[in-house]
């Protein structure tokens, strides 16, 4: 059982995030092109996080082990965040012509390439498609929440593989929508799986640091006779990372290799000014301090090495959201820095609020009982 000492983490919070919505009152009347850009990272980060945890708890339905014994109460406490997460991007659908280049109302100023892909890329079919995302996720997050409920949870090894796929489905669909459809001209094949991967490194990585920072997981016992709990979920961790890393170098080879001008765009806008030392970030935080930290059995089995594993993880998968959604819209000016931190304090605090509260009462999930749907 995690438990946090009090409801001080949770009133900051959302002390954070209720300043951070005056904020974004006074960045809608000034500039709300730039506050929606920042809100959309901030909502697409929150969303990730119910995601990649329902996405790791559908896996350890199927494979079991003690690592996602040890990891369950959080994750299911980050599944139970997924309605604000999802009320969290209606901000962006209901101005989708404020960020998204192909939702603009005269479309004959596209380029040839935006419009062939129009059939797809209108907002009816986008908000269409939104809905059915949002409806699947519901359903799966309230099956998931009842089958890995405490001692009562029943094991579906169907039920988990049929979710998985139904959940590669939807997240494919959701990343193409809200995230590569902010560079129409690209094609990615291997996105909507990226997406995927880094939302399960984020769930993954916040799931350690909380089980770091409450519970001695460096020295409790592991699934095997020499590893500790510590080790089992680092490891963890490390396949999920070197996953993401494989895809996203992949995506560059492939893109490299083919030498595309409007696949190559891609690249040259977040390696341009302050998004090249945002990449730089982000293989520091997020691959080469962890790589080599998750090879060395010591850190797995120190509590601060745990700690800080998991906080270099955390801060690499923010940069590299950040990195993939923020880079192609408005251009950032230190003129609206305090829009765009005032959109991560509101949206970033309020779901924080909500996760601590629903870590700390787990009772308060029962709002999923009465409402989800039962074996």
């Amino acid at each position: 059982m995690i438990r946090l000492p009090d409801h001080g983490p949770a009133r900051a919070a959302l002390a954070v995030g209720a300043i951070g919505l005056v904020v974004c009152l006074a960045g809608a009347v000034l500039n709300l092109r730039v506050l929606l850009a920042a809100w959309m990272t901030a909502a697409i980060l929150a969303v990730g996080f119910p995601l990649g945890a329902m996405t790791l708890l559908m896996i350890h339905g199927l494979t079991g082990g003690r690592w996602g014994d040890a990891m369950r109460p959080c994750l299911r406490a980050m599944t139970c965040t997924l309605p604000l997460a999802l009320v969290l991007l209606l901000p962006v659908a209901a101005r989708p012509d404020l960020v998204f280049p192909w939702a603009v109302g005269d479309t004959a100023t596209l380029p040839d390439v935006i419009r062939e892909k129009l059939s797809y890329l209108n907002v009816p079919f986008f908000l269409v498609r939104l809905g059915a995302c949002a409806a699947i996720w519901l359903v799966l997050a309230a099956l998931i929440l009842n089958w890995t409920d405490g001692d009562k949870r029943t094991r579906s090894s169907r039920g988990f593989a049929l979710g998985l796929v139904l959940q590669g489905a939807a997240v494919s669909v959701f990343a193409i929508d809200w995230m590569l459809s902010l560079d129409p001209e690209l094609s990615s094949t291997v996105y909507g799986m990226l997406e995927a991967s880094a939302e399960v490194v984020g769930a993954a990585s916040l799931t350690l640091l909380v089980l770091a920072a409450t519970q001695a997981v460096a020295a409790l016992p592991g699934g095997g006779e020499k590893t500790s709990l510590g080790e089992d979920v680092a490891n963890m961790l490390f396949g999920f990372m070197l996953t993401l890393a494989y895809l996203a170098y992949m995506q560059w080879l492939v893109i490299w290799a083919g030498d595309l001008p409007n696949d190559i765009h891609w690249y040259v806008l977040r390696t341009s000014g302050i998004w090249l030392v945002v990449l730089w970030l982000i293989i520091l935080l997020q691959f080469i301090l962890p790589f080599g930290g998750f090879l060395v059995r010591d850190v797995k089995r120190s509590h601060r090495g745990l700690m800080s594993l998991a906080a270099a993880m955390l801060a690499g998968h923010i940069f590299e959201t950040l990195w993939r959604v923020r880079a192609p819209l408005v251009a950032p000016k230190l003129s609206s820095i305090w829009i765009e931190l005032g959109a991560f304090a509101g949206a970033g605090g309020l779901w924080l609020a909500v996760f601590l509260l629903l870590l700390r009462e787990p009772q308060l999930q029962l709002f999923w009982r009465r409402v989800g749907i039962h074996d």
